[in-house]
């Protein structure tokens, strides 16, 4: 279909249920197929001052719905999508927080960061990560090397160079072990076997002279 007749489309779509357009819109754009929650962010729309229904605040609205178990969808819907993506890893280097502001004037922090997991063959893979708003409360603690837990939807775009970029917008986070935790963990570890180690070492050398001492004995 070209361009034209696409957009004549539209237009006839728009002027027949504008309401109906919206809502399908976001759904196919921002993945919400609950009919109530898509029924709350058309009444936010048109009462806010958002310039396009495909503003990034759209995305800080189904967030805040999530959080407050306002929309209901069926874990195969989250499952089916490949853009969502759960991540266990370790966190590289350090956390960058920056301070954005929306296009009304309203500011908010964007969390970024770096973790590094392993496939199935043991091979490591980088991701970038970015949480936006109170998404980055927790994150923006994470320090390098500690264990992490991310879910988040995967965004790929393609600079113009060619080159494609991958991004996971956190959706949610938990810290599993911090780096400190992971350190005393594996001193303990260290020290349980140095324990074994050295119980075998006695016990071989009771062993050697209690063979000894038959042996004179026996003599």
């Amino acid at each position: 279909m070209k361009f034209e007749d696409m957009k004549k489309q539209l237009e006839t779509m728009i002027n027949e249920d504008y309401q109906e357009f919206i809502k399908a819109v976001v759904s196919v754009e921002k993945g919400v197929n609950d009919k109530e929650a898509l029924d709350t962010i058309y009444k936010e729309f048109m009462d806010g001052d958002l310039p396009s229904f495909l503003h990034e605040d759209f995305d800080y609205m189904i967030d805040e719905l999530r959080e407050q178990g306002k929309i209901n969808e069926a874990v195969s819907t989250e499952v089916e999508q490949d853009d969502l993506v759960n991540l266990v890893g370790n966190v590289v280097g350090d956390v960058d927080i920056l301070n954005r502001e929306t296009k009304d004037g309203n500011s908010f922090k964007v969390v970024n960061f770096s973790v590094v997991s392993k496939d199935e063959d043991g091979n490591k893979n980088y991701t970038n990560c970015s949480a936006y708003g109170e998404k980055g409360e927790i994150p923006k603690d994470f320090k390098d090397g500690d264990f992490v837990k991310i879910f988040g939807q995967m965004r790929k775009s393609v600079d113009d160079k060619g080159k494609e970029h991958a991004n996971l917008r956190v959706l949610s986070s938990k810290l599993l072990k911090a780096k400190e935790q992971m350190k005393d963990t594996k001193e303990v570890k260290k020290s349980v076997l140095g324990a074994i180690k050295e119980y075998k070492e006695q016990d071989k050398a009771s062993n050697q002279a209690k063979v000894k001492t038959d042996k004179g004995q026996e003599r």
